[in-house]
């Protein structure tokens, strides 16, 4: 085995682990969401947010760190297009969920869970995490794909999906604009 084989099996493990785990709890999260019970939904998401930072903080780091040694290790060029384009998503991604999702997720204990409050920011958290999906599943199309400058309409159309799929999601919370989150 080599170094790099070696980091990439690290690489894909824990993105298997970081983009599985995303889709389980949105998918959990959606059938806890809709039996009605606040009591459940904030036992849920108090435990999603224990799993977040044990479990998908840790696995994004080894991908960041094992891409990184694969980037070294294959001598690949970092001002490739799929690398450029996975390295932005990736940072958008872990910049919402360090200056957006954590402090938010820190203000539902303090609102209180089962609160009409706690209540809508677990559903903002539900859905600005379905927007960082889909950055998630960008991130892997441009690790598949791998396009070039020449395919740069490839990387369009994954931005503008991205793009759609975000104001998709959000959609819900502008039409509660009114609602009561402090």
């Amino acid at each position: 085995m080599t170094w790099y084989e070696l980091l990439l099996f690290v690489h894909i493990a824990a993105a298997v682990i970081w983009l599985g785990g995303s889709f389980t709890f949105q998918m959990y999260g959606l059938v806890v969401r809709r039996a009605g019970d606040p009591e459940e939904l904030a036992r849920f998401a108090g435990r999603a947010g224990w799993l977040s930072e044990r479990m998908f903080v840790p696995a994004s780091l080894a991908v960041i760190l094992a891409g990184i040694g694969l980037m070294v290790e294959g001598s690949w060029e970092w001002g490739q297009l799929w690398v450029v384009f996975a390295l932005a998503t990736f940072a958008a991604s872990f910049a919402t969920g360090l200056f957006v999702l954590s402090p938010m997720a820190k203000r539902v204990p303090v609102v209180g869970p089962t609160t009409p409050v706690g209540q809508d920011l677990i559903n903002r958290l539900f859905a600005i995490l379905r927007v960082d999906l889909s950055f998630m599943y960008a991130i892997v199309f441009a690790m598949v794909v791998k396009p070039t400058a020449s395919d740069w309409w490839v990387i369009a159309i994954a931005t503008a999906v991205l793009l759609a799929l975000t104001a998709v999601f959000l959609a819900p919370l502008r039409e509660r604009r009114g609602s009561p989150v402090t």
